[in-house]
């Protein structure tokens, strides 16, 4: 009785210390529900319609108690706060002396400070949640599921703090002063994410294969709570705004964060219990880890300059070199100063510099010349179960997709999730030709010095379960054979766009379809929808790299739908009706499509007449000379036939089939269309008129 007895007086004297802190979580925490909601309330009433307040108030109040970015930012504070100053009396050698003369046992000590310090942050955070929660049952806003999440998201925000709470006080015990602390703290929390980037900076910087989508695993945070917190933040908000599930994300961060804060927190008591009361004041409070932080500190630090002096210098080694070492002293000088407190100590521990010249030094060689052979991986076929190449063409690029949801996805991820080609022998040969290749082509796409480059986002799937992905480049002049063996493959042409899946499928008999070149916009009856479409696949199935190499698109089709939206409830915040809308290519080799629409009396291949333009404006890019209007009928006759629209570019299969040395306006009389109407196009390859070029 006794000892819960003096536990209590210990607890309530230490609360007393830190007065200042607990009027600060509770101040901010009320500011941060009760009055923000209000006001938001108080705006909504003023502002909004009628029919709309119901939704916005709820979207308000979801806002403030479930995804509230400032909780999440004064969470961090918050934490970083209680544990310097629930410690800061160790900066301090009298007022050490002072604690350790009290007969009370050093973990007595340090329950007193972590208890206090939880219930600091989770009293008034709570307190006020709840307060806010009836407020906005007054204003008849009282959804039971954003109340829910409301408290799922308290409760992982208290795990937030409790973490990097635990962090900090690792911080307070490996140093002995303030603004020592404040560093280690900034250092723990985003090393771990801060080297990762540095990585994935020198992979970009150093592989022409290097694919953005490589980043998705080595991205995941293990150790720092700050980055598997953003993490859940930005899967929790989509959740609730998608209307799924957040359970697998609060499931997955909470068991994350609750063994960290286990993990820290013993290693916090343990520096706490062996921290010597002689560290007061110095920057480091232990002798031997000064060495080990100093040096994992300067290898990243030393790659950063050199990456800069690199790239200042335009990519030459003697910049990287000259960054490098200046980065090595620059930081080496800085931490002994800091460490000694001395600017003499500068020059102490000099085999620190070599060791890290050494392996910052074998990082960037492996870097820089390739030595794993990184842009020339090549899958081993045995150890291959499938793969996926989303080739880099325009229609390809132009195409729309959506999930189950109807969201927009990328068109790589859509193929990354949906394609899975099997014959490996084709994936070998595609990594084979493109590792061949590679030494000859420049970072990016089309450069001048090779403008038949072709480039794909490769993903090789192992049986390991590991994903592979990689940027490839290769000629496709040179490889015609290797590119129709790619369209051949039925699994690449059915996930290649997004036609052949039920999301398209569900939606065949409702789609307004149109068929569009520029100059002509056409109205394809929806009675034909499914004939149509099914046309269109069997020319799209059976379409070869061959048949769309040398030419351009004749046009493309549009599709356009609005279905309803089963998700959007009455409070849901959604809207009640989505917009899907593709866009898809037509070749002169597309017979079927071909023969579908001049029924409906489309010729895809239609132009306007002279006797329809108004005039012509043409732009010369090489002379660099005023712009051309031009309005004698033969002449315009002559342009007409000279031109494509810039449309069949963009759907074209490969860039290479224009000119553009000029630019082409072709502005068409009112009558015409019931207005202005112009339309964009450039000269094809060797057809530019002699009239043109004397001008």
């Amino acid at each position: 009785m006794t000892s819960k007895s003096s536990f209590l007086v210990n607890l309530k004297q230490n609360a007393v210390r830190r007065t200042w802190s607990i009027l600060l979580f509770a101040i901010t925490f009320f500011f941060l529900l009760p009055v923000i909601l209000m006001l938001n309330f108080s705006s909504l009433l003023k502002y909004t319609e009628e029919q709309y307040l119901a939704r916005q108030m709820l979207n308000s109040f979801k806002d403030v108690v479930a995804v509230n970015p400032f909780i999440m930012a004064v969470t961090l504070i918050f934490a970083v706060i209680a544990a310097i100053h629930g410690f800061s009396y160790l900066y301090s050698r009298k007022k050490t002396d002072m604690y350790l003369s009290v007969p009370v046992t050093v973990e007595r000590r340090f329950a007193v400070i972590f208890i206090n310090s939880v219930l600091m942050y989770v009293v008034p955070y709570f307190i006020f949640l709840v307060i806010t929660i009836i407020i906005a049952g007054t204003y008849g806003v009282n959804d039971a599921y954003i109340i829910k999440m409301a408290f799922i998201s308290f409760g992982v925000n208290t795990l937030f703090y409790l973490a990097v709470y635990a962090v900090t006080t690792i911080a307070v015990m490996l140093t002995g002063n303030l603004p020592v602390s404040v560093l280690g703290t900034a250092t723990l929390l985003g090393y771990e994410n801060g080297v990762k980037v540095l990585l994935l900076s020198m992979f970009s910087n150093y592989f022409k294969t290097y694919s953005q989508y490589s980043d998705e695993k080595f991205l995941k945070t293990w150790f720092s709570p700050l980055g598997i917190f953003v993490s859940f933040q930005n899967d929790f908000a989509l959740a609730l705004k998608d209307n799924i599930s957040v359970m697998p994300a609060v499931q997955k961060a909470s068991v994350h964060l609750a063994v960290l804060v286990i993990v820290y927190m013993i290693i916090a008591f343990l520096l706490y219990k062996a921290r010597p009361s002689e560290s007061c004041g110095k920057s480091m409070s232990f002798k031997k880890s000064k060495k080990v932080i100093k040096r994992l500190i300067m290898i990243p630090v030393a790659l950063v300059f050199l990456l800069f002096f690199e790239s200042a210098s335009g990519g030459s080694l003697g910049g990287a070199i000259f960054g490098l070492a200046a980065g090595i002293l620059l930081c080496h000088c800085v931490i002994q100063a800091i460490y000694e407190q001395d600017l003499k100590a500068v020059f102490k521990d000099k085999r620190s510099i070599v060791y890290i010249a050494v392996i910052a030094g074998f990082i960037f060689a492996l870097f820089r010349f390739d030595i794993t052979g990184y842009d020339k991986y090549i899958p081993n076929e045995n150890k291959l179960v499938s793969g996926t190449i989303s080739l880099d063409t325009p229609f390809g690029n132009r195409a729309s997709f959506y999930d189950d949801e109807y969201d927009n996805v990328t068109g790589d991820r859509y193929r990354f999730d949906n394609m899975n080609i099997i014959d490996k022998s084709l994936l070998c040969d595609i990594a084979y030709t493109a590792a061949q290749e590679i030494d000859g082509y420049s970072k990016g796409y089309g450069s001048t010095e090779n403008p038949n480059t072709i480039t794909a986002t490769m993903k090789y799937t192992l049986s390991n379960g590991k994903n592979v992905y990689r940027n490839i480049y290769f000629d496709y002049k040179e490889n015609e054979e290797l590119l129709n063996r790619i369209f051949a493959d039925v699994n690449f042409k059915e996930n290649y766009i997004q036609l052949f899946d039920n999301v398209f499928q569900n939606n065949t008999d409702i789609f307004e379809i149109k068929y569009s070149n520029d100059f002509i916009t056409e109205n394809v009856d929806s009675s034909i929808n499914s004939e149509f479409i099914n046309a269109y696949k069997k020319d799209f199935i059976d379409m070869t790299f061959s048949d769309v190499e040398n030419t351009l698109a004749s046009g493309y089709l549009e599709m356009y739908a609005v279905i309803k939206n089963d998700n959007a409830g009455e409070n849901s915040g959604m809207d009640n009706s989505i917009n899907i809308y593709y866009e898809f290519p037509v070749f002169d080799s597309f017979e079927n499509t071909k023969a579908v629409l001049q029924k409906q009396g489309i010729d895809i291949n239609e132009r306007v007449s002279k006797e329809d333009v108004f005039s012509v404006t043409v732009y010369d890019y090489v002379n660099n000379t005023e712009p051309i209007e031009i309005t004698d009928a033969d002449q315009i006759e002559e342009i007409l036939d000279a031109v494509y629209a810039r449309s069949q570019v963009y759907f074209s299969a490969v860039n290479s089939h224009y000119n553009n040395d000029y630019d082409v306006d072709i502005s068409i009389k009112p009558e015409k269309y019931n207005g202005y109407y112009n339309i964009g196009c450039g000269f094809k390859n060797g057809h530019v008129p002699d009239f043109i070029k004397q001008n």
